[in-house]
């Protein structure tokens, strides 16, 4: 197919393509947009040889939405113009329907005459900047203070020159206006000296705000706008498709993206919401505190690093200093070294004669611990031989009162019986103590044991301790005549250590549940408590000697912190596991497995 392109030569040298209204790109899949811009920040710019901006970006999203839904290929033949308003001249007087006017417009009831517009793809708001340290205007009375001496700053044939002007007639006031081209920017001109003034869009004030600019926002004149759109000549048709477009949920969201990247989402979610607040200067002023705050805070954190870095710089300095004068300290050490080699030979017999001396002092000094630890086990033997005496008087007295249990009541008789056991269980500990290897490894015994009867004689002597707190005791014990080899003692300590600590760190009213699983070839023994529970730094360190955890008596007993290093030593001992369940806050349940022998 022959595709013919037309170029009409203007008579300011540029270049435009192939006019073409929407219907003729529908009807033919293809179409140029002749855009004319000018250098208007943060909407639309050249930077190394391509075309950026907010109004730039969306010109590409709606070139790919015409693509997607009507399939027709769009051209951008971007093209700067002279200034601001020769776009707004160019396009009121084009006959082509593809050219756009690209830079920023606001629309207004008088452009709109003129030109068309596109619907509204941002809001328009105003604000009027003076120079750093104006005082701000809060009522009529101050503005004729206000303008005395000031110089406004403007483009010409914008809104913002329409502003100065419609000022100049509601106010009755009067001032000088200093013209810049549309490339340059107001915000600057304004700072260049202390009395200058002059409108401007509020997304670009608060982006000076947030950068750390410093200039003055005169509250009392806020202006709302209709928004901002892109311009075409009043007969084109190319306003339905990019109606359309901004309309569109999916590239709607693409375009909220493209100007929240210059904008910051941040600010552009503030303007579009501020733009329906009624408290629109109060909402302002409150952006601009939150803006300065967060500008302090950077300040602040920019300064840490900056100090961080500078502490940095110094210990490397000094590190560095260091490491030269190590360097200039080994250098003049290794020659003092080197002359002093003649007399190392002396030296080293010298040391040989006083290594000789050093072990002749260690021999000795072992001789003296090996007798100091004989001297200890002696010690022992002895206390535990000495002790035998009064406890076998006490189990004397025991059995003798045993004789008269028919005198006694029930309490009395069973406290008897109690004392008996305890007595006979000491009586166990310090012979094991006496026994030739017992200091050094205990000697694990295989004896049969009872599982019931442990479990009932073990809760009944507790059952007693447990009863000022108002604790109780479960028992839930596997068949009577369950029975296995191990170490009865062992076993036995181990579950007193932990029935023992169960009650000493349960609350009041609280249960204690002690049960036993037995099966063919293992029994796994429970005790299982209602207090505080473990942590996981406790369980870290539960079964390290002398350790204290977190958990503290509840009924102002004493610990140790010897019990579960104890269980932990046995259990291994007797071949058994031992495992724990347990959160904090949630008390514990210790699982203790035995085999059956």
């Amino acid at each position: 197919m022959l595709r013919l392109t037309l170029y009409i030569v203007l008579a300011t040298g540029i270049t435009l393509i192939n006019a073409q209204s929407w219907e003729q790109a529908k009807a033919t899949g293809e179409a140029t947009l002749n855009l004319a811009w000018y250098t208007s920040r943060p909407f639309v710019e050249k930077k190394e040889g391509k075309m950026v901006g907010m109004e730039a970006e969306m010109l590409e999203e709606f070139k790919e939405f015409v693509r997607d839904k009507y399939k027709v290929e769009l051209t951008l033949n971007w093209f700067e113009d002279t200034n601001f308003p020769a776009i707004m001249e160019r396009v009121k007087a084009s006959e082509q329907p593809n050219v756009f006017g690209i830079s920023a417009f606001s629309i207004t009831k008088k452009r709109a005459e003129v030109m068309k517009f596109t619907d509204p793809y941002m809001p328009d708001i105003t604000v009027l900047v003076s120079s750093q340290g104006t005082p701000i205007v809060r009522t009529f009375e101050e503005i004729d203070d206000f303008m005395e001496g000031k110089e406004a700053v403007t483009i010409k044939s914008t809104t913002y020159e329409q502003m100065l002007f419609e000022l100049k007639d509601q106010l009755g006031v009067d001032f000088d206006i200093k013209y810049i081209p549309s490339g340059q920017n107001i915000l600057e001109e304004i700072a260049r000296a202390d009395n200058r003034f002059g409108f401007i869009d509020l997304p670009i004030y608060l982006m000076l705000i947030k950068r750390g600019g410093d200039l003055t926002r005169q509250n009392f004149f806020t202006i709302k706008g209709d928004g901002y759109g892109i311009i075409m000549p009043v007969h084109s048709d190319w306003d339905e498709p990019f109606n359309e477009f901004l309309k569109d949920p999916k590239y709607a969201d693409l375009v909220s993206e493209s100007i929240s990247k210059y904008l910051g989402r941040e600010l552009y979610d503030f303007i579009d919401r501020v733009y329906e607040s009624d408290q629109l200067s109060t909402s302002i002023l409150t952006k601009e505190k939150e803006l300065q705050l967060e500008l302090i805070k950077n300040a602040n954190l920019k300064l840490q690093e900056e100090q961080g870095y500078r502490q940095l710089l110094i210990i490397g300095i000094i590190i560095t200093t260091v490491f030269i004068v190590v360097l200039i300290f080994l250098y003049i050490n290794n020659r003092r070294v080197q002359r002093e080699l003649s007399r190392q030979k002396s030296q080293i017999e010298s040391h040989q004669k006083a290594i000789a001396i050093k072990n002749e002092q260690l021999t000795n000094r072992n001789r003296q611990l090996i007798n100091i630890n004989e001297e200890k086990n002696n010690l022992v033997n002895i206390l535990a031989h000495d002790m035998r005496s009064p406890l076998g008087q006490i189990i004397g007295l025991t059995s003798a009162l045993e004789a008269q249990l028919s005198e006694l009541d029930q309490d009395q008789a069973e406290m008897l019986v109690q004392m008996s056991k305890s007595t006979q269980r000491l009586n166990q500990m310090i012979n094991k103590m006496l026994d030739e290897n017992a200091l050094e490894k205990h000697h694990i015994l295989q004896e049969p044991v009872y599982v019931s009867h442990l479990l009932n004689d073990i809760v009944k002597r507790y059952r007693s301790v447990a009863a000022p707190k108002q604790i109780s005791i479960d028992l839930h014990p596997c068949e009577e005549q369950y029975l296995i080899t191990t170490d009865h003692l062992l076993l036995l300590q181990v579950l007193e250590n932990l029935v023992s600590n169960a009650v000493k760190f349960s609350p009041q009213n609280s249960v204690v549940t002690v049960a036993a699983d037995c099966h063919e070839d293992k029994v796994v023994f429970s005790v299982q408590d209602e207090g505080p529970g473990f942590s996981t730094e406790d369980k870290e360190l539960m079964f390290g000697r002398f350790q204290k955890l977190s958990a503290k008596p509840t009924g102002g007993e004493t610990s140790t912190g010897l019990g579960l290093s104890i269980v932990k030593k046995y259990i291994n001992q007797l071949n058994g596991d031992l495992e724990l369940i347990s959160e904090s806050g949630r008390g514990a349940r210790f699982l203790i497995t035995i085999p059956k022998g």
